[in-house]
């Protein structure tokens, strides 16, 4: 049966951190070749600090146009999680909306249903509160993308940003009755991350340079990047995909390193790996992938501070893993640059 995504980001404009761009590009590669069905974007309400940031529609519309596939979207709630119900219920109509799409898109789902978290975890946490059992019966499982891996918690460092952003929504997650793969950004939050990026083992990180990518793309993708990442002002955002030739990415997009952290779980939710190569391959080989998932058991306390160990084939529970660190990177790279060549 056809797998179904819903992909939940903080995708704004301009852009907080543009992964979310390349992230969104990755699902609408996977829509486009047919591998799962986009069943919605679901976009954070913009936070606080820095202000003047905006949900970014037109980036879904040009993705939307370049692939042909129309796409159902929503903005989360202005409003932290909290664990009070009667609160819960009594959001307004528009704070809602975030919970109400994921429930919605869980009813409307006949085969597996998947949801991808790459912003906060608020409204898929009101969601949960509000109907568990939908999530028990309808969701075949959760990628979230947050949090720090290290499975000693003196060594995972401060807070992650994903995970600051609503910490009780990110602990509410764990307790959510249907399979959870939980991609920590980070194995441990260095203070020094800028200064010495490296890949670890419990880990999504992975860094490459955006002018050793975007060549390889279509015209028309290189000018998404483009007019997403330079934060374009015009409002007529169709026109530079429909004459991508004039729309040139700066010097300095092309220079940028792009920090990324999901790109493996959209993978993993198609069935796929990927070996050292940098060749897309059918997760069932399993010895030649270079990340994999594995059973454990997960605490998280209020502050989003999480344990975890090691747990039986029987858990739902996984918690990813970088199986080759030494070929991560340059392996992700490519693949991840293969899946892009599927939009034109």
């Amino acid at each position: 049966m056809t797998i179904r995504l819903l992909h939940q980001t903080d995708l704004f404009r301009p852009c907080a951190d543009p992964d979310d761009h390349w992230d969104l590009a990755c699902v609408y590669a996977l829509a486009a070749s047919g591998q799962l069905e986009l069943g919605g974007v679901l976009v954070d309400f913009p936070p606080d600090d820095p202000p003047g940031r905006s949900p970014d529609v037109t980036g879904i519309a040009q993705l939307s146009y370049l692939t042909g596939l129309p796409t159902r979207m929503a903005v989360g709630s202005s409003v932290p999680y909290t664990h009070d119900r009667a609160s819960l219920a009594a959001l307004p109509r528009r704070d809602r909306a975030g919970a109400e799409f994921l429930l919605d898109y869980l009813r409307d789902s006949e085969g597996p249903a998947y949801i991808s978290i790459v912003g906060s975890c608020r409204d898929l946490a009101v969601a949960a509160k509000l109907d568990p059992d939908l999530f028990r019966n309808k969701c075949a499982g959760i990628y979230l993308n947050a949090g720090t891996g290290h499975p000693d918690v003196a060594k995972q460092g401060g807070t992650e940003y994903n995970v600051m952003l609503n910490a009780a929504a990110y602990a509410a997650t764990f307790d959510i009755p249907c399979p959870i793969y939980w991609m920590p950004c980070f194995e441990t939050l260095r203070s020094d991350y800028y200064l010495d990026p490296k890949v670890e083992r419990f880990g999504t990180f992975f860094q490459f340079k955006q002018g050793d990518v975007l060549p390889k793309l279509s015209s028309v993708l290189q000018s998404y990047f483009t007019y997403s990442l330079e934060a374009r002002t015009d409002a007529r955002y169709l026109q530079p995909l429909l004459a991508p030739r004039s729309d040139v990415s700066s010097y300095l997009t092309f220079r940028a390193d792009r920090d990324m952290y999901c790109t493996a779980g959209f993978f993993h939710m198609v069935s796929q790996a990927v070996d050292k190569a940098g060749k897309i391959i059918a997760g069932s080989n399993a010895d030649d992938a270079i990340f994999g998932f594995r059973p454990v058991e997960i605490k998280c306390d209020p502050n989003g501070v999480t344990t975890w160990t090691n747990a039986g084939a029987e858990s739902n529970r996984f918690l990813f893993e970088v199986k080759d660190p030494d070929s991560y990177a340059s392996a992700m790279t490519a693949a991840m640059t293969t899946l892009l060549t599927n939009i034109q």
